[in-house]
């Protein structure tokens, strides 16, 4: 969550979840899996969506053709994209409708506001600075190529080291580490080719390089 004025009046993905009810009116602000998918649900239940994100366009690092066709499905199915928008402040007004104002313009009369821009790692209270395991500035554990930390005696794997933060990648880490330490063979976590999937709708999904690339 940023650290701007009215954000306590926004929920997360976690939040959106437990809703008592549908939105009647939403505005979502991130241009990733999580935005993409929370929005889709949403106009599934007949919300009115809006979608706030800083680029000029959806789901960067996917194929650019691929990030074309998922706004313009989204836009026919009605919802509403508003491309390079960066958030300021979330306002209340007296009949607790949400106004949400960005670098270009103040747009209202939300029920609710979500913010689906990224997690942060869960690396709090671990005690982790106490026995010397070095962090970056976002709080993820600073590994080296088989996912040592900087105590030679720690490892870790998943989300918490930042890398790709994908299910089936921690896996595939957790694997290679258990090769190299118990199984005394040596292995590198393998991030060439790594699929995947965003359950938009229409729902996407891509392995290996992007065209671009």
């Amino acid at each position: 969550m940023p650290d701007i004025p009215g954000i306590e009046h926004v929920i997360d993905s976690d939040a959106a979840l437990d809703l008592p009810s549908k939105p009647e009116k939403i505005a979502i602000v991130g241009g990733g899996y999580i935005a993409l998918e929370f929005a889709g649900i949403f106009n599934g239940l007949k919300s009115d969506v809006h979608v706030f994100i800083r680029q000029p366009k959806v789901l960067r690092g996917f194929d650019e053709e691929v990030r074309d066709f998922v706004a313009e499905q989204m836009s026919l199915r009605g919802i509403t994209f508003h491309t390079e928008h960066s958030p300021q402040a979330i306002t209340k007004s007296n009949d607790g409708l949400l106004s949400l104002k960005t670098n270009k313009e103040t747009i209202g009369g939300f029920s609710h506001v979500m913010f689906a821009t990224g997690r942060k790692p869960n690396t709090k209270n671990l005690g982790l600075e106490e026995v010397g395991v070095k962090m970056d500035k976002k709080g993820a554990i600073v590994v080296d190529e088989y996912s040592r930390t900087s105590v030679d005696s720690i490892w870790a794997v998943g989300d918490v080291t930042d890398r790709i933060n994908l299910t089936p990648v921690a896996l595939m880490e957790g694997g290679a580490f258990a090769k190299t330490l118990f199984g005394d063979e040596p292995t590198k976590p393998e991030y060439r080719a790594v699929p995947a999937a965003v359950f938009s709708q229409p729902p996407i999904g891509q392995v290996g390089l992007t065209e671009e690339q």
